[in-house]
């Protein structure tokens, strides 16, 4: 699904607001949403207001996410995760290229997954470019394997991912531990950089040396260093 008009009004909104909004307010004001929030900050008033009207059913997180990927949008606020527009993204308003939601997602996706059941609903579950998963997938654990795949595909924080799932981020490193054993490695390097530091993630790795990277070796050498969770990332990712 090409998405570029959609991005472009996501833009004329951050631009006319002067601030950086979060997803829920940029969302509000791009479908014409009168919440409190949009109230109480008036962007109710904006000449964008409504814009998008009619797409309220838009998965717009997705879109965001996308814009963010191609470096049409950023992150502001890391603190209150606000978005605003890059120096491509003002470009990209005045002469915006075709940009597709789900792009890049073909056979690479599958490879090294050694559950045909998986792969299956995975390649079920795609439609114009995205995945249909609640029509398409009914497992609840396949389903949420999915949904995590395609949150680190568009480098969704996981402590985000397990509360949008109403899940605590152990759940989610069982999830990913799950993947791995069914064939399915996943880069989390974004998140690791950003809760435990790449120099931090570089002095445990040169600290094993040549030696094997597993939890029990990690909890011994740093668990006076790095929580449970942590100890579990740095155990996914070094090993």
């Amino acid at each position: 699904m090409n998405i570029q008009n959609r991005i472009v009004k996501a833009i004329i909104v951050i631009q006319e607001a002067g601030i950086g909004l979060t997803r829920n307010q940029l969302q509000d004001i791009l479908t014409g949403k009168e919440s409190e929030d949009v109230q109480n900050n008036e962007f109710d008033q904006l000449d964008s207001f409504g814009i998008a009207e009619g797409s309220e059913d838009e998965d717009w997180n997705a879109i965001f996410d996308r814009a963010i990927e191609e470096g049409l949008l950023k992150i502001k606020n890391q603190k209150h995760r606000t978005l605003t527009y890059t120096p491509d993204g003002k470009k990209f308003r005045k002469k915006p290229r075709p940009v597709m939601l789900g792009e890049g997602a073909d056979d690479e996706d599958y490879n090294g997954i050694d559950d045909p059941d998986l792969v299956s609903v995975m390649r079920g579950a795609m439609k114009d470019g995205v995945m249909s998963i609640d029509q398409k997938v009914r497992n609840p654990r396949t389903k949420r394997q999915i949904k995590l795949i395609q949150a680190i595909d568009r480098k969704i924080a996981l402590d985000d991912f397990a509360q949008n799932e109403n899940i605590d981020l152990d759940e989610v490193i069982d999830e990913l531990e799950a993947l791995r054993n069914n064939g399915k490695n996943l880069d989390i390097t974004y998140f690791t950089d950003e809760v435990i530091g790449p120099d931090e993630v570089q002095e445990v790795r040169e600290s094993l040396a040549e030696q094997e990277c597993n939890i029990q070796k990690l909890r011994k050498e740093w668990g006076d260093v790095y929580n449970e969770q942590e100890l579990r990332l740095l155990a996914y990712i070094l090993s």
